[in-house]
């Protein structure tokens, strides 16, 4: 306890002194009790501090305290004001957030393009959900126009990151001929690993047409 104690001193000690990210994490320290009681009201101080001086993690941070009502009255809209800051910043999390905001019209006007915008964000950076999410869009032509070669692609990101969903839904654009130049040997390395994970879809895709010994 006492090592808790003196980290959450110093960043005391920091914070006073106007370091942004030491008032960030002390927030934290109040919002998991660590070194010091368990606070949120005092942890939502701190992350506002750290935020209204332009730190990402502070941004977000309120944003979390808005959204589920953490030491500050709940406010979705706030929530969203604060991960959209955080977004622009260039926070991942807060990109994911945004767009699902955008998505689902939670706290924001529902925008389909915007979505479709900050999951391709999130995306760049390697998230994978997002990843299957602009593949979606694009299969769909939901929030952009329907381009197949480019929902094949990001698929075949996510699949490299070892979804077996997104494993199958490669292989299956390869195998039904969706794309314009069909590979069924990559179809076939994909509709593998996916089997390899005990994907349902997969398995049964195989039975049906006699592939991969099943």
């Amino acid at each position: 306890m006492s090592k808790e104690r003196n980290t959450a001193d110093a960043y005391r000690k920091a914070a006073l002194a106007g370091d942004a990210k030491a008032m960030n994490n002390l927030g934290v320290c109040y919002t998991r009790g660590y070194g010091v009681k368990e606070n949120l009201p005092l942890a939502f101080k701190w992350y506002m501090e750290a935020a209204q001086q332009g730190d990402t993690y502070g941004c977000f941070n309120v944003a979390e305290s808005y959204y589920y009502g953490h030491g500050v009255e709940q406010d979705i809209r706030k929530a969203f004001e604060w991960y959209l800051l955080a977004a622009e910043k260039g926070d991942t999390q807060s990109q994911v957030n945004v767009a699902n905001a955008y998505y689902l019209g939670e706290g924001v006007e529902k925008d389909h393009l915007k979505a479709y915008v900050w999951y391709r964000e999130a995306a760049f950076r390697g998230h994978l959900q997002s990843q299957k999410n602009v593949a979606a869009a694009y299969w769909n032509g939901d929030g952009v126009e329907r381009d197949v070669e480019e929902c094949a692609f990001w698929y075949e990101l996510a699949a490299q990151q070892g979804d077996p969903q997104a494993q199958f839904a490669t292989a299956w654009l390869h195998l039904s001929g969706s794309v314009s130049q069909p590979n069924p040997q990559k179809a076939k390395k994909w509709l593998y690993r996916a089997t390899l994970q005990s994907y349902q879809p997969a398995i049964e895709y195989c039975k049906e047409h006699h592939l991969l010994g099943y």
